[in-house]
């Protein structure tokens, strides 16, 4: 498989950019361009001094929005992730694969994934649905990353329109394949 056609993408960056912004411009770019999105965006909201207050997941497709953030006062230390919230949140990876989307985005391989939980199983179940993948990924998990997809994941420089001709082949490619199966049958 040549690298421009890797179904599995991660946009690495560093701490203090903001992915989110990115995520947000690439998935309305998909959207206008009449790509079936599906899948997560992460929403970080009330950051004082470096800390978000609130962390929350955005469905693409239903718009709901799912509070994964443990509140334990400003600025706590750790890991503040509600991985009971991210569960809750996961059925919306399931229902986004089980409808065949064109572009499946999950907002971050992060702690959780680096550690083998949270939302990694749904980027294994969209990979064996042929489904292409696009997140985020920064150090200091992006070795457990590259262990992850083992040379089938791409990575992507922190550019709106890199990432955007990235997901524009791979969902559009998708879309045609798609298009073709139900043609044959």
């Amino acid at each position: 498989m040549r690298p421009s056609e890797q179904r599995l993408a991660a946009v690495r960056y560093q701490k203090g950019f903001e992915i989110d912004a990115l995520l947000v411009e690439v998935c309305r770019g998909m959207a206008e361009s009449g790509v079936r999105l599906g899948g997560l965006l992460q929403i970080s909201e009330g950051g004082v001094g470096g800390c978000a207050t609130s962390v929350k997941l955005y469905d693409l497709q239903t718009k709901t929005v799912f509070d994964i953030w443990e509140v334990r006062g400003p600025c706590a230390r750790g890991c503040r992730l509600d991985e009971s919230g991210l569960n809750a949140a996961a059925a919306v990876l399931e229902r986004a694969i089980s409808d065949r989307v064109e572009l499946l985005v999950i907002n971050r391989f992060g702690r959780a994934e680096s550690l083998g939980r949270g939302l990694l199983p749904y980027f294994v179940r969209a990979m064996e649905a042929g489904i292409p993948v696009l997140t985020g990924v920064r150090t200091p998990y992006d070795d457990a990353w590259v262990r992850f997809h083992d040379g089938l994941g791409r990575e992507l420089a922190c550019d709106t329109e890199r990432v955007l001709g990235w997901a524009t082949r791979v969902g559009h490619r998708l879309a045609f394949a798609t298009c073709n199966d139900l043609r044959d049958h």
